[in-house]
């Protein structure tokens, strides 16, 4: 008979996120539904892969979205298995956290095996590093953060000693992968995780709130519910997986989150506040029914970017909240204000040089015309670079020589060809400088 298992991560207990109430249930709402999910699949157990709660100091609400559902599993005769994720670790200075509470109280196994005189993990038994489960090995590697490559590095061998007594081995780790999100610190390679493979059938990773598989054994099943604006994009939720002898199937289940939508709004063509306001009012408009569908209020963000054609103190972002509010009544209207006024305004970095300043001066007046944003630091370094041609008295025909050969490069680079007008008038400047006697 095969053995299946609900594998979830990042549900984020606790998290009151925009200060709403209502935020702070979702949270516990998606956690119920999962648990719920996994009861009426009958599996035989549940793995948590990190961060169940939202902060390692939570509030006895908190506790008891947690405690609640899990006492429904171990109920349902449901065995939960759970690693430590960067959110939920024991506060610095103390030896327990409330995941250690919950395993004090019955609620759940914690894996967390200690490391050995030379810093290798250690999976002996009996050490809290692997439970036995219906024929599949669970072994646990919490939130170890600039550690994780290293350890990774040297888990083979550890795996290797161990008993050979089962076909299906998981280990659960709370680590991000390489190239899935950008800027992550600490990712792992694929490099750093190919060794695993002759030893793990599936990787049940947590952390990375996007959902993620990989090569047919690594899995990410992104957060329960969207922890950011950003994060609307991944539909989250939880893997069921079903293995037979040494292979596995695994279903990928959406949660049920509440809608979080952004409109863009380019700020630039609009000469006065009444003219924007009016612009985001037939924007929210156009979109309000795709953000009724669910039935449950969204969180609505108007994001404002471009350079503003009016003082930027008469933009007034209460006032287009109050907008929001009226056109789609959300659970909660938020503006995002990433405008730049007209008015020369540049803040000066004082570690750059005199050049690097004025490079920086003129890259900010550059990016106030549409025209030339894409390729603003570019024309910047131009204008630098024949200023200090000038200063040194190079020719004029030189100079000539250098703007052309750097516009022509600038027209290839934004539109793949350089236009041939632009090549015809560049070379007729060339011709009557080189024709004149200029100082």
């Amino acid at each position: 008979m095969p053995t299946t298992f609900l594998h979830m991560a990042d549900v984020h207990l606790g998290y009151q996120q925009y200060q709403s109430e209502e935020r702070l249930k979702d949270f516990s709402r998606v956690f119920r539904q999962a648990i719920e999910n996994a009861i009426a699949r009958q599996v035989d157990f549940v793995l948590i892969a990190g961060d169940l709660f939202h902060k390692a100091s939570i509030n006895p609400t908190t506790l008891l979205q947690a405690k609640v559902p899990l006492d429904n599993l171990r109920q349902a005769g449901i065995p939960v298995i759970a690693i430590t994720g960067n959110h939920d670790a024991t506060r610095y200075g103390q030896r327990f956290s409330w995941l250690d509470y919950l395993v004090a109280d019955g609620c759940l196994t914690l894996l967390k095996p200690g490391f050995t005189a030379n810093g290798q993990l250690d999976l002996t038994p009996g050490n809290g590093g692997y439970i036995d489960l219906h024929g599949v090995r669970v072994i646990g590697l919490n939130y170890l953060g600039a550690s994780t490559s290293s350890i990774l590095t040297d888990l083979p061998e550890s795996l290797a000693a161990l008993p050979k007594d089962v076909d299906f081995t998981v280990l659960m780790a709370h680590f991000g992968l390489e190239g899935e999100v950008p800027n992550l610190n600490g990712a792992i390679s694929h490099s750093t995780l190919a060794p695993l493979k002759p030893h793990i059938n599936y990787l049940a990773l947590g952390h990375v709130h996007k959902p993620v598989v990989r090569d047919g054994w690594i899995y990410n099943p992104g957060s329960l519910e969207a922890c950011g604006m950003d994060e609307r994009i991944w539909a989250g939720g939880w893997y069921h997986v079903t293995v037979n002898g040494n292979g596995h199937t695994a279903d990928h289940y959406k949660s049920e989150r509440r809608p979080l939508h952004r409109l863009k709004i380019e700020v630039d063509g609009f000469g006065t506040p009444t003219a924007l306001y009016d612009a985001v009012r037939a924007e929210l408009t156009a979109h309000w029914p795709a953000m009724k569908f669910s039935g449950m209020a969204p969180v609505v963000q108007v994001w404002l970017e471009g350079v503003l054609a009016f003082d930027r103190h008469d933009l007034d972002t209460r006032f287009i909240e109050t907008m929001i509010d009226e056109i789609v009544q959300p659970l909660k209207a938020l503006v995002r204000n990433n405008t730049r006024a007209t008015e020369y305004e540049v803040k000066l970095d004082e570690r750059l040089d005199r050049t690097g300043l004025e490079q920086q001066v003129l890259t900010e007046l550059i990016i106030r015309d549409e025209r030339y944003r894409p390729q603003a630091a570019q024309w910047a370094q131009l204008m630098v670079e024949i200023k200090k041609m000038v200063l040194q008295e190079s020719e004029p025909a030189d100079i000539a020589d250098a703007i052309s050969r750097r516009m022509v490069a600038l027209a290839e680079a934004e539109t793949g060809e350089a236009p041939a007008a632009l090549k015809t008038k560049l070379a007729q400047l060339k011709a009557e400088l080189e024709a004149q006697d200029v100082d």
